[in-house]
């Protein structure tokens, strides 16, 4: 069994880190994209964003379980801020969003 696992991490710490940037290229691009204006492709695109960042922080997570990391969080981590700040927009968007339903 521990053999097992050392294996896993050895290919995970091979293979992650690419899957950590094409994740984040992704997001980049569709984030890029402009929001539906419509209430029902909004919540749609700002659903798959969050599922997007979701998916982003698992990968960063086995990537340092991969490498032997712990798992902190460090202030100095670049991927770390950048999510942080990713969900910052994405729920000051829903407070956006939450305005305009109650004013109509």
């Amino acid at each position: 069994m521990a053999d097992d696992l050392v294996d896993l991490r050895q290919r995970l710490a091979a293979v992650l880190p690419g899957r950590v940037d094409a994740a984040l290229a992704g997001y980049e691009d569709f984030t890029g994209s402009v929001p539906p204006s419509d209430a029902k492709g909004f919540a749609a695109w700002h659903a798959a964003a969050k599922a997007a960042l979701a998916h982003m922080e698992v990968l960063v997570k086995l990537a340092r379980w991969a490498e032997g990391r712990p798992e902190m969080v460090r202030e100095d981590d670049g991927v770390e801020r950048m999510l942080a700040q990713a969900r910052a927009a994405l729920d000051g968007l829903d407070d956006d969003d939450d305005a305009e339903e109650a004013e109509e």
